[in-house]
């Protein structure tokens, strides 16, 4: 069309170009030219209308280009609390802390079909203290997880930076899971390292109510053997279940210490109630001195109304043969209640009572900073939080 338009324009100069020097009757059949050819440009200007338009590109993006079925998610969970804390020998505290009863983190997970039935998988996830605005696991980028893998009808593997399947079988039979207050959180109940570096898990398909966990983490260190072995095993049948675990440690705990872990858990769901009981055992060697380690937890988690949530939770851990003598225990009580789709507030009331040689105190799941007393004091905390999820 701007040819057109062009051809137009050129044709009129030239035609004002030669007026001065033509002739009349030379004039009079450069107009009568100029007409029919004003005359083909509004044929063809009409005919350019009424043509079909051209079918709309295809997408820079396609499904073929991202993967069959590829799906990725931006997640996060942000909690916030404040805290405050006494009955210690050193003083209160009040502190406005991150992660009272989940960690705060930011997250993206997705995959996409490899094959049909085989799917590949992907989770970076980090932690932050919100209340600082900084990393938490000790400052890393992906601290809380890091991995990707394959799943299909077989089961699942994954491999990075992961949760310890002995780790996920204790705090599944904690009422707080490993919230403020809870025995797994202060160490009356001990979960083992949280997360390995350097670890193959598998998970198993469901089969008959049986499923399996199973991880090996290779330490990667030349001329010496720092692998870490963990193994859960879960039964489900109706409103029962029932859970053991056994991880042995030379890998991240410390670089001279080497750590065994066992527990067992059952649970059982009566109307709104589910009743959750744990007992475990650790114990330590470390330059030729072993520490044996007994636990137990009982909890419940109850919807007492269509919003709100009751937390309640009691348990203990002591020491072998230990002097001074090494025993804790807490009772929390707690309430959770959803104020909307994505958020939740709630309160919790933790009392801890140590003997001469312990001296454990109420924390978060993942908290800045934490209360501190001497051993033998109790120590009592109340915390009132809030979260937000997407």
């Amino acid at each position: 069309m701007k040819k057109l338009v062009l051809a137009m324009t050129a044709v009129g100069l030239l035609s004002t170009l030669t007026a001065g020097f033509a002739q009349a009757s030379e004039l009079d059949d450069m107009k009568a030219t100029m007409q029919k050819l004003q005359e083909r440009i509004a044929q063809l200007e009409t005919q350019a209308k009424e043509a079909p338009r051209p079918a709309a590109t295809a997408p820079v993006l396609s499904a073929s280009s991202l993967g069959a079925n590829a799906d990725v998610t931006v997640y996060g969970k942000l909690d916030l609390f404040t805290e405050y804390d006494t009955g210690g020998g050193k003083g209160d505290r009040h502190s406005l802390e991150s992660g009272g009863l989940n960690g705060s983190r930011l997250g993206i997970k997705g995959g996409a079909d490899i094959s049909e039935g085989v799917r590949g998988v992907f989770q970076l996830e980090s932690g932050i203290f919100l209340n600082k605005g900084t990393l938490a696991q000790g400052g890393r980028i992906l601290g809380r997880q890091a991995y990707a893998g394959i799943e299909g009808k077989y089961g699942r593997l994954t491999a990075g930076r992961q949760y310890s399947p002995l780790y996920n079988a204790i705090t599944s039979y904690d009422a707080f899971e490993q919230g403020y207050g809870s025995p797994t959180t202060d160490g009356n109940v001990s979960t083992g390292a949280t997360r390995f570096d350097n670890s193959l898990v598998y998970a198993s398909p469901k089969f008959h109510g049986l499923s399996a966990n199973a991880m090996l983490a290779m330490g990667g260190e030349t001329g010496k053997s720092s692998d870490a072995l963990a193994l859960a095993v879960k039964y489900e049948n109706g409103p029962f279940d029932v859970s053991i675990a056994y991880q042995d440690d030379d890998h991240s705990s410390s670089t001279t210490a080497h750590s065994e872990n066992a527990f067992i858990g059952a649970g059982y769901q009566i109307m709104k109630t589910k009743l959750l009981a744990g007992y475990g055992q650790a114990i330590t060697t470390e330059a030729g001195s072993k520490t044996t380690r007994h636990e137990w937890m009982i909890g419940s988690r109850t919807a007492a109304t269509g919003t709100g949530q009751l937390l309640l939770s009691y348990g203990e851990g002591w020491i072998e043969n230990a002097s001074p003598d090494k025993k804790g225990s807490v009772a929390t009580i707690g309430w959770k209640e959803a104020i909307g789709t994505q958020s939740a507030l709630y309160a919790i009331l933790s009392a801890h009572k140590n003997s001469a040689g312990s001296a454990l105190v109420p924390m978060g799941t993942s908290s800045a900073g934490n209360y501190v007393v001497n051993p033998g004091d109790s120590a009592y905390g109340l915390a009132l939080g809030y979260q937000y999820w997407f």
